[in-house]
């Protein structure tokens, strides 16, 4: 990502390395990664951390990852970003977390908004998908906002923590995206 995004409230603008003690308060804190991850040591939250860093080439499966930051503060409070699931077939997967203090203020609508219509301005994308725990109540209630539908639910489909967790499946047409 090589401009920032200002929404009104955040910018979106690249990671930096400054960020990661920021990043580690969300990306650590057992509540917010329930549903994505078990809680890592900070050696592998940094490791996590350098894989949304760098330009966004559209490399098939890799993150094109970006800062969301409070304007405000300016503090890191979350971070967004996508991946080309199967380029051929234009399909790009997002993906977001953010710091549990912020949650429930619209941040997460808003920074998904300006991701998505940089998704559609500068990516062929012919489909958005998202997947989650269905538990994760608050993530699929996002992926609703925009128009993304429940394609398919995954019993048992990952292990989390030493346990098997169901997962949902959402896509969106681009052209059916409300943005």
């Amino acid at each position: 990502m090589k401009e920032v995004i200002d929404t009104g409230r955040l910018l979106l603008r690249p990671l930096k390395e400054s960020d990661f003690e920021d990043y580690c308060d969300y990306a650590m804190d057992p509540e917010v990664m329930k549903y994505i991850m078990p809680v890592s040591s900070k050696k592998d939250a940094h490791q996590l951390f350098l894989n949304h860093f760098g330009e966004w080439t559209g490399e098939e499966g890799r993150w094109m990852g970006a800062a969301v930051v409070l304007k405000s503060e300016p503090k890191l409070i979350g971070d967004i970003g996508f991946r080309y699931v199967n380029k051929y077939h234009e399909q790009i997967e997002i993906g977001y977390k953010f710091n549990r203090n912020y949650h429930g203020k619209g941040f997460g609508t808003e920074a998904t908004k300006a991701m998505l219509k940089i998704i559609v301005r500068d990516w062929p994308c012919h489909k958005i998908v998202a997947y989650c725990e269905p538990r994760n109540i608050a993530s699929w209630k996002l992926m609703e906002h925009f128009g993304m539908v429940r394609e398919a639910y995954f019993k048992e489909h990952f292990k989390f923590d030493g346990r098997w967790q169901d997962e949902v499946a959402y896509g969106c047409l681009t052209r059916n995206l409300k943005l």
